[in-house]
């Protein structure tokens, strides 16, 4: 007869398939909702609005540039946290039954000391049938010179039409520190509400003198067939060097020529910028790259036209602070 296990039991048996697979429990601050809880006042947990400060505050020169503005080392040494990544992990029981892809929805943000306000929540709004999810976000780079928090509420999809019949998967609070001596990108879980449940494991990075690099991508033209253009299923990924982690920013069917999205990065001084565009699927050929030098100022774009269609990418660089 198997012997029942307890709560205990279950929580340090998750515990060691965490350390197995490489991930660290998040830093989740317990009581962080109550009003009561120090840094619920600090960082405002109670307001709900979006950071007021918006990105590309830097992008223009200053007076303050040192040694000069084309090469200034005085905005490019900002210590940010970059979120390479979120992905859902369900129950083996879970995983097996239905086959098909779990809609989830929810939100996390950030809150740093430059605005506690919420960056421009990171809108979950579905995933694919990988694990991967693919929020939208952040509004403008996050500054990891102090605490940041993640403050996050995500909910799984049942078959029925009621929002209270939907399952709970996290909602709370982490701290990411920025006093690590890690260096590249590691995971954090975060445990689901239900003993033996649904987690989101968050792979993120400290970069240690970076700058923010705003994306914008246009798609010009679709590669036609039979005389129109065909819908994409298209999938962007940036890299960072020396790091060869992918940060997800995008993953979706593309209808029509226009505006795709922006996003932002943080990029390590000196470093470049690497985004990666492919056809899931698709053959070898059906993969597009650019490539841009990090600086502190300035903004730079590219238009290449590759065989699933034409694209433009403009960044925009600045400094946080």
């Amino acid at each position: 007869m198997k012997r029942k296990q307890t709560p205990e039991m279950e929580e340090e048996e998750e515990e060691e398939e965490d350390e197995y697979e490489g991930v660290n429990p998040a830093a989740v601050i317990q009581g962080s909702r109550r009003e009561l809880h120090e840094l619920h006042r600090h960082y405002r947990l109670d307001d709900t609005r979006e950071t007021r400060l918006e990105p590309m505050r830097l992008t223009l020169p200053t007076e303050h540039c040192y040694p000069c503005f084309s090469n200034c080392i005085r905005h490019a040494c900002d210590t940010m946290l970059q979120i390479y990544s979120l992905k859902l992990n369900l129950p083996a029981k879970a995983s097996t039954e239905g086959g098909g892809p779990v809609h989830l929805y929810g939100f996390m943000a950030a809150r740093d000391l430059l605005d506690p306000l919420r960056d421009d929540p990171l809108v979950i709004q579905d995933i694919h049938s990988d694990p991967s999810i693919y929020p939208s976000g952040p509004k403008r780079g996050i500054y990891l010179q102090c605490t940041v928090l993640i403050e996050y509420e995500m909910w799984i999809k049942t078959n029925g039409d009621r929002e209270e019949d939907d399952l709970l998967v996290i909602d709370g609070v982490f701290a990411c520190s920025e006093l690590t001596f890690i260096l590249g990108p590691f995971t954090n879980r975060i445990k689901g509400e239900r003993p033996g449940g649904a987690s989101v494991d968050v792979s993120r990075a400290l970069f240690r003198g970076a700058v923010e690099a705003t994306v914008d991508v246009d798609i010009v033209a679709l590669a036609a067939a039979d005389g129109r253009e065909e819908d994409k299923d298209l999938s962007v990924c940036a890299f960072v060097p020396p790091t060869t982690e992918e940060i997800k920013l995008f993953r979706g069917v593309v209808e029509k020529p226009g505006r795709l999205g922006r996003f932002v990065v943080a990029v390590i001084s000196d470093s470049f910028l690497l985004v990666f565009f492919k056809v899931p699927g698709g053959l070898p050929e059906h993969t597009g790259k650019f490539a841009f030098r990090a600086v502190a100022h300035g903004c730079i774009d590219s238009r290449r036209e590759f065989s699933f269609g034409t694209i433009e990418v403009k960044v925009t660089w600045s400094g946080l602070c």
